[in-house]
């Protein structure tokens, strides 16, 4: 059976799971601290259903926009979205916040994709992804000790 292929990064972070969420679900404040993610208006409450406007600026993938579900949440230790497209190129992106003893958190970030191009993605450019998601994970612990500072 064939796997799917993905991307996962782990960072232990100085925080509790409480705080990371906060600011893992306030979209609106992406442009703080996250390097090439940004979320448009309307910004949705963290809820399933939800629709993310995305827009990725100097990653991987290059500058573009698109559109992510949010398919579940449960505070303060999983969020999951998905988006591209199905046939093609879809991404399903998890994070999830394990809390480690003395108050901080284990911040593992996963993103599995499915579709004719997912295979190829991920044997080109899956360093490259994984390196842009540690930044990420670099930047959201940066900006929760700024929270804690």
């Amino acid at each position: 059976m064939p796997t799917t292929p993905f991307v996962r990064v782990h960072r232990d972070i100085a925080a509790p799971p409480e705080l990371i969420w906060r600011v893992l679900t306030d979209f609106a404040g992406y442009p703080a601290w996250h390097p090439t993610l940004t979320v448009g208006a309307p910004v949705p409450e963290a809820v399933a259903g939800a629709q993310l406007r995305l827009t990725l600026t100097g990653g991987v993938a290059g500058d573009q926009a698109f559109t992510a579900e949010i398919l579940e949440v449960r505070p303060p230790h999983r969020l999951v979205w998905s988006g591209g497209l199905p046939e093609v190129l879809l991404g399903r992106h998890t994070f999830a916040l394990d809390a480690l003893p003395g108050r901080g958190t284990r911040f593992t970030d996963t993103e599995e994709w499915t579709g004719t191009l997912a295979a190829t993605v991920v044997a080109e450019h899956g360093a490259a992804i994984t390196t842009e998601y540690q930044r990420a994970a670099a930047a959201l612990a940066a900006r929760c000790h700024t929270l804690t500072a």
